[in-house]
């Protein structure tokens, strides 16, 4: 777990593991991923909603909004 990041450092970490993987994995699936890993509480707190990016291609401004709040 990887409490200490500022959420800058998450979204390039999420940027960094995405280019890195290549398209292996949506960029959602990248993003739930890495927010499971720094901050499980708040990606537990959007599984399953309207706002779980895991199956889409891109984040929504929402999400953003959502996760910069509960940091």
């Amino acid at each position: 777990m990887d409490k200490d990041v500022t959420y800058q450092e998450f979204i390039d970490k999420v940027h960094q593991l995405h280019t890195k993987m290549n398209g292996a994995w949506r960029l959602g699936q990248t993003y739930f991923n890495v927010l499971s890993n720094c901050r499980p509480a708040i990606a537990e707190s959007i599984r399953s909603t309207i706002h779980d990016p895991f199956h889409k291609d891109s984040i929504a401004k929402e999400l953003e909004k959502i996760v910069q709040s509960k940091w």
